[in-house]
């Protein structure tokens, strides 16, 4: 394939990813959430990362953007934080409220009812991207 056809066929695949984003956050904006909200709230509802550090681990991000994104969510009253009163006041761990649940539930069936990505497309994407750092 010569050059500038390949350049072309990665713009249109990033503009589409672009594409498929916005619609997520639409999506997720239904549900008072965006879809970076969602992503964090999946973190601590479904994998069980549910320290600031571990979100900022995951997202490869710092600690105070993971501590914003944690913030808001706090705010909305879809996660609490509980610290460590007996041992270290400074530890802290994240949960998901009820209401943050029912939020997760009704948002995910949606993307799972209209998106319909499956395993495979995850691995193709994680050999691009392998592809690219090497």
């Amino acid at each position: 394939m010569p050059d500038n056809k390949r350049i072309l066929t990665i713009s249109e695949w990033y503009l589409e990813c672009q594409n498929i984003t916005t619609q997520l956050n639409k999506m997720s904006e239904k549900h008072g959430l965006s879809y970076d909200q969602f992503l964090v709230l999946e973190q601590i509802v479904e994998l069980g990362r549910n320290t600031p550090g571990q979100i900022a681990v995951v997202f490869g991000t710092s600690a105070p953007a993971a501590s914003r994104k944690i913030n808001t969510l706090q705010s909305k009253k879809f996660i609490r934080k509980i610290r460590d009163m007996e041992n270290d006041q400074r530890n802290v761990w994240l949960e998901a409220t009820e209401e943050g649940l029912r939020k997760y539930k009704a948002l995910k069936k949606d993307i799972t009812k209209h998106t319909g990505i499956k395993a495979t497309d995850l691995e193709y994407l994680r050999q691009i991207n392998q592809t690219i750092i090497e």
